[in-house]
C-alpha cells in the first residue's frame, strides 16, 4: 500500500488545528490563528514518529511531550499548572473525537463493547470537567485592549472585588500583568488601599477596550508588577463591566 506523507501530514495538521480551536474556545484562550496552526505544526512531527522503530510506551511518551510542546507555542507557558490544563482538555476533546471516529469503524463485537464502555467513561469524564469549567471559567473574557496605536491580546477574568477608581475623574481602572508599552509622561498614580496595605498604582488611559465585542471607553489600565494567581489570567476586569457583559 503506498502512503503519502505530505498527505498524511496534512491531515494530521488540520486535525491538530481543530483540537487546538476546541482547547481555545474550552478555556477561553485569546490567541491568534497563526499560533494555533504553528502548534499544529509542532503536532505534525508526530506522523514522522510512526516511520520510526519505537515501542508502545516509547511512542505514548513522545506523543504526550508534543502535546506539552504544541501547548506551549499555541497558548504560551505561564506556569506548570496553566500548562497542563491546557494539555489534559487538547487529550480530553482528542480521545472523544477520536472514540467517535472509532465507534464508526467496523468492529467485532467484543472489540466494539470494549470502546462503547471506554467512550462512556471519558465522556462522563468530560461532563465533570465541564461542570468544573463552568463553574472555574464563567468569568474569563477575552480581551483587546488599544493603546496608542498597540493592540494587546489578553485573557481577562471578571473580578467583583476589584472596584478601584480613578480618585480624579472616577475612571474605573482594569489591572493588567501583561508588559505594556507607554511613556513616563503618561503615568496616572491611583490610591490602591488593601486590608493591610496602602500604595499607589500606576495607570495609563487606554483608547478603547473590547470584551465580548462590547466597547468600553474612558478606562484605565492598572499596571501590576505580579502575575496573577488565576488560571492563564493577565486581566482583572473592573465590576462595573458585571451588568453590561
Amino acid at each position: 500500500m503506498t502512503v503519502y506523507i505530505d498527505l498524511v501530514m496534512l491531515l494530521n495538521i488540520v486535525l491538530d488545528s481543530i483540537l487546538l480551536m476546541g482547547v481555545s474556545v474550552l478555556l477561553g484562550r485569546n490567541v491568534t490563528i497563526k499560533r494555533i496552526i504553528f502548534g499544529s505544526l509542532i503536532g505534525s512531527i508526530s506522523t514522522l514518529i510512526l516511520f520510526i522503530p519505537i515501542t508502545s510506551l516509547e511512542l505514548l511518551i513522545l506523543k504526550f511531550v508534543l502535546g506539552i510542546i504544541m501547548c506551549i507555542v499555541t497558548f504560551g507557558f505561564i506556569n506548570i499548572k496553566y500548562t497542563l490544563n491546557n494539555v489534559f482538555y487538547l487529550y480530553i476533546i482528542s480521545f472523544i473525537i477520536g472514540g467517535g471516529l472509532t465507534l464508526i469503524k467496523d468492529y467485532g463485537y467484543y472489540n466494539y463493547f470494549i470502546l462503547i464502555i471506554g467512550f462512556i467513561i471519558i465522556s462522563i469524564l468530560f461532563i465533570k470537567q465541564m461542570k468544573k469549567y463552568q463553574d472555574n471559567y464563567s468569568n474569563y473574557y477575552k480581551v483587546d485592549v488599544y493603546i496608542k496605536g498597540n493592540h494587546y491580546k489578553l485573557n481577562g477574568y471578571l473580578d467583583t472585588g476589584n472596584k478601584l477608581y480613578d480618585q480624579y475623574k472616577n475612571r474605573p481602572v482594569i489591572l493588567v500583568s501583561k508588559k505594556i508599552n507607554y511613556n513616563i509622561e503618561d503615568i496616572i498614580y491611583v490610591p490602591y488601599v488593601s486590608l493591610n496595605n496602602e500604595s499607589l498604582v500606576k495607570c495609563i488611559k487606554s483608547d478603547k477596550i473590547i470584551v465580548n465585542n462590547k466597547v468600553f471607553n474612558n478606562y484605565l489600565i492598572g499596571l501590576s508588577d505580579k502575575k496573577f494567581h488565576i488560571d492563564g489570567v493577565n486581566c482583572i476586569l473592573h465590576s462595573k463591566m458585571k451588568g453590561i457583559l
